[in-house]
């Protein structure tokens, strides 16, 4: 099963590719407890130190989750979201068959002129915002934390006050929609970060861990703004998709005054590079 000539990759390498293929071919699903590094030692005839090693690369590509005092379980698989379409983060878990939830860490109430930072430093400094912090979850699993900025008029007409947020089943776009102001067209960036100390406990994850940082900008049909977030996912979690095209298409941008972002001239495009997107989904 391993190749212990001088020339194989080191045996620990060997015993990360077999559990990565065997995780790959269902033979271990998501959740799935792997066996103990002391078990899978003796029925591979190698050191625990080479298990461990190997394990230590499994978490690293994001196969596997490390639960003290429970043991070694195969990591869910990565949530993907379309760049197509304006859904909330709540949507998109229920169409892939998932279960979302949330737990609110803090809400702020900031008043006009107070100090601001990110993302609510986008609205005019005499705005009266709420800043929402929230761990995200998919299957009791931690998956991003939102920190996100609403006009303060919005939340107290759609009745948001902490311990309504707080449910475990709260929606915001749900909210948002049931007093007319459903999103309706967004901006998106996204980087790669490492993760800062304060959200490491949060996310379950290693200060420094791969993460996907978002920073969203919402309106609603008129173009006003009504929600700003700094989203950051556990990168082996969470899986943004978008298609390109290689040929003139043309995109409407749906709402007032808006016109077409593509055709111009045939010029050849990315779809979602020249157009305010329908992102998938922070809610």
């Amino acid at each position: 099963m391993l190749d212990r000539s001088v020339e194989a990759p080191p045996l620990y390498a060997q015993v990360a590719r077999l559990l990565a293929g065997q995780i790959n071919e269902g033979k271990y699903e998501p959740g799935d407890l792997l066996p103990s590094e002391p078990g899978l030692a003796k029925e591979l005839g190698v050191s625990r130190a080479t298990i461990v090693k190997a394990f230590d690369t499994l978490h690293r590509e994001g196969l596997i989750q490390r639960q003290q005092g429970r043991g070694t379980f195969v990591a869910p698989r990565p949530k993907r979201h379309s760049l197509s379409e304006l859904t909330s983060f709540t949507s998109v878990t229920r169409a892939g068959h998932g279960v979302p939830s949330h737990r609110l860490i803090d809400y702020v109430e900031i008043g006009a002129g107070d100090d601001r930072g990110e993302p609510e430093s986008v609205f005019p400094v005499t705005q009266e915002l709420v800043v929402l912090e929230r761990v995200r979850y998919v299957d009791d699993v931690a998956v991003g934390y939102h920190r996100t900025a609403l006009p303060a008029d919005l939340v107290k007409r759609a009745g948001l006050a902490k311990d309504v947020v707080a449910a475990e089943d709260f929606s915001l776009y749900q909210a948002l929609e049931s007093i007319g102001q459903r999103p309706w067209s967004a901006e998106e960036s996204l980087r790669a970060v490492g993760c800062p100390a304060e959200l490491a406990e949060h996310l379950a994850v290693a200060e420094g861990a791969p993460l996907m940082h978002v920073r969203r900008l919402t309106r609603n049909r008129t173009g006003e703004l009504i929600e700003a977030v700094d989203a950051h996912y556990v990168g082996s979690l969470y899986e943004y998709h978008t298609e390109l095209s290689s040929h003139p298409a043309k995109y409407e941008k749906e709402g007032p005054g808006h016109e077409s972002t593509m055709d111009r001239g045939g010029d050849v495009r990315a779809v979602v590079a020249e157009r305010v997107r329908r992102g998938a989904g922070q809610e």
